[in-house]
């Protein structure tokens, strides 16, 4: 027995070796489950700029990121971009026909709702080329602008682009169309440009140095801008003069006078770094919205004097720069995508 014992002992390396050599060399695996194929919304994502068309959504990012939803926003797909540049804003005519724009003077531009991109033809600087917002119009008429005070304008759907005016030293974040056809930009320190149809260019005066990264109107005189530190600005004559708005991030500074017993303005003092990225005027529920840092939503009537604020969840902290009009709310764009309803209800896009 003690014999058999120790052959054993000796044998069963060798037979183990030879089981395994055989395996490896004779039986093929067979193929357990299915691929893991990534969602087309990835927890890493973050989204810069969003544009709805009806029931589609298209929204850009970091990395040449454009995803696109067919069914607002229950399914979504990756699209093939030609450049991994990160991507900062896009701007629709309709379901096939939208423009791009994006760091190192990136523009792009498709006919064919997404299914291919092209690069556009557009001018490029020698010291900063990053362009951050885009807005079209009827008749294939496109705004961009960014860095170094950039303008461009596109009158063939985004496919070539030109200088609308000479750069400068700073940035320049939003721009808009105001009713009459006036151009309104806003950004670094304050900075507010206006035009009448894009050829000759006003700087006017903010009451605020902080920058403003967002702008929209309602009409052709009364319009909204917002920035940094909670700031709120009223236009009411197409952008010309402006006034600040309290809201719960900003407010007056007041004084007591005790001669009269009652609080006295005494100016403006900045009270929070929630800043306040995108700002927007919903036609058909007439209402305000912006958003910004920390999950932070805002919203106002049309008169826009008192700002309503708040979280989109309690555990949802998302930053969004990116606001686009559905018809039971809008849709966000930022650390994650999501639709804010006008019933306070905020839904997440899951991205599948």
């Amino acid at each position: 027995m003690n014999q058999l014992m120790r052959w054993g002992v000796g044998i069963t390396p060798w037979m183990v070796i030879a089981g395994l050599l055989y395996v490896g060399l004779f039986v093929k695996p067979e193929p357990v489950g299915s691929t893991v194929i990534p969602t087309a919304i990835e927890n890493r994502d973050r989204f810069y700029g969003m544009v709805a068309i009806d029931s589609t959504l298209w929204a850009v990012g970091a990395n040449g990121k454009i995803v696109r939803s067919d069914d607002a926003g229950k399914t979504w797909a990756v699209q093939n971009v030609p450049v991994k540049a990160h991507l900062q804003d896009i701007s629709a005519w309709d379901e096939n026909n939208a423009v791009v724009v994006g760091n190192n003077g990136v523009a792009l531009y498709t006919r064919d709702g997404g299914v291919t991109w092209q690069q556009a033809e557009a001018p490029v600087n020698d010291v900063v080329n990053k362009l951050l917002d885009v807005k079209v119009y009827d008749e294939g008429e496109a705004w961009a602008v960014g860095a170094f005070g950039t303008i461009l304008r596109s009158n063939d759907y985004g496919q070539t682009w030109s200088y609308a005016r000479e750069t400068e030293d700073f940035i320049l974040n939003e721009i808009t169309k105001r009713a009459d056809g006036g151009l309104v930009a806003v950004g670094e320190f304050g900075s507010i440009l206006i035009s009448d149809q894009g050829s000759n260019w006003q700087m006017v005066t903010a009451p605020v140095e902080s920058s403003l990264m967002a702008i929209d109107f309602q009409d052709a005189t009364t319009g909204i801008a917002a920035g940094l530190e909670g700031v709120l600005l009223k236009t009411t004559d197409g952008g010309f003069n402006w006034s600040r708005v309290g809201n719960a991030l900003a407010f007056p500074k007041v004084e007591a006078d005790p001669g009269v017993g009652v609080a006295l303005d005494g100016g403006w003092r900045d009270v929070t770094t929630e800043h306040i990225f995108s700002v927007f005027w919903h036609q058909d529920l007439q209402r305000w919205y912006g958003v910004g840092t920390k999950g932070l939503w805002l919203e106002a009537e049309p008169e826009a004097q008192i700002w309503k604020t708040g979280r989109l969840a309690p555990k949802d902290l998302a930053w969004h720069t990116s606001i686009a009009q559905v018809d039971d709310g809008v849709v966000l764009a930022g650390k994650n995508l999501g639709r804010w309803s006008a019933g306070h209800q905020w839904h997440v896009f899951q991205g599948r």
